[in-house]
């Protein structure tokens, strides 16, 4: 019978070396790959945000259709501001609608009354035509809402802005300077 000899073999340590070494790469390998992988996530993520609130902001606002003056002892004290949401826009509340309003010796910013008389510094809402039947401050497509601005004292021939700023989107501009006489109760403005 032969004996077979068992020597040492420096091939097959330098086969386990080579092992850990290559099990130590794909380790590497893969925590990179995870780490690339959550921050494209993260990246993707932020990207749509900003793409959600740029759309709001380019696409969300109001068209103005109406604006009614009521004259009280020659002088216009009321006005009523009939606007739809424009095209594109998504449902705005209303309570983060802020109306500035400014005409000669007057200027108030006014936030939405929620309930009760509309007070100086407030306006009131209402909805003349609700198609969705949303709540009662948000105003969706289709929707005719008018706004009430009292408590105003603008004399004839007087230039009188009001500024609608929505949350997100584009400011309405409406401008409009008051006749040189008041013959009537009710006058359109704009």
């Amino acid at each position: 019978m032969h004996k077979i000899r068992m020597g040492k073999s420096k091939r097959a340590e330098m086969g386990v070396g080579t092992m850990i070494i290559f099990i130590a790469m794909v380790l590497v390998a893969a925590v990179a790959a995870s780490v690339l992988i959550s921050t494209a996530n993260q990246v993707r993520e932020q990207a749509q945000t900003t793409g959600d609130q740029a759309i709001n902001s380019v696409a969300s606002g109001f068209v103005v259709q109406d604006v009614v003056g009521e004259i009280t002892a020659q002088q216009l004290t009321d006005v009523s501001i009939y606007l739809r949401v424009a095209a594109g826009s998504p449902n705005i509340n209303m309570e983060n609608v802020v109306i500035s309003v400014v005409s000669g010796d007057y200027s108030e910013t006014l936030i939405y009354a929620e309930a009760g008389p509309v007070a100086d510094t407030s306006y009131g809402l209402t909805k003349e035509l609700d198609l969705q039947s949303l709540e009662a401050t948000i105003v969706g497509q289709g929707d005719l809402l008018m706004l009430d601005i009292t408590g105003l004292t603008v004399d004839y021939n007087q230039q009188v802005t009001i500024k609608i700023i929505p949350a997100y989107g584009q400011m309405t501009l409406i401008t409009f300077v008051t006749p040189e006489q008041f013959s009537t109760q009710y006058i359109t403005l704009y």
